[in-house]
């Protein structure tokens, strides 16, 4: 009996350290990664495109936020079970007093 406990402590441990672990390289993939694509869409708008991937990935453009001349492009990398993989800021405004870029403002992911 003590031997079966044992057994599956040890494998409850090793599943533990089997997560998937969200990285996140700037403002917008800490916000973005993970999350539904429709949750997205749904929020800001349909994309512009959609290119079919490899893997059962799609590549999104979506582009909005428009004020004063501004506007956010970005392009979102979608898994297969609709979760983005990846989000990338194509085309975005810096803020010149260091502060979040337009696309970090429009899409909420300024900190």
């Amino acid at each position: 009996m003590n031997s079966r406990i044992a057994i599956l402590a040890g494998v409850a441990l090793a599943l533990a350290g089997c997560t998937t672990a969200v990285v996140a390289s700037n403002p917008l993939q800490a916000r973005w990664n993970g999350k539904t694509a429709g949750s997205f869409f749904a929020a800001y708008g349909p994309p512009i495109s959609d290119t079919a991937g490899a893997g059962g990935t799609t590549l999104y453009k979506w582009r909005g936020g428009f004020v004063k001349g501004k506007s956010c492009t970005v392009e979102l990398t979608v898994s297969e079970s609709y979760r983005i993989n990846t989000i990338r800021a194509v085309g975005d405004r810096v803020d010149p007093k260091g502060g979040p870029t337009h696309c970090e403002k429009v899409l909420d992911a300024a900190s």
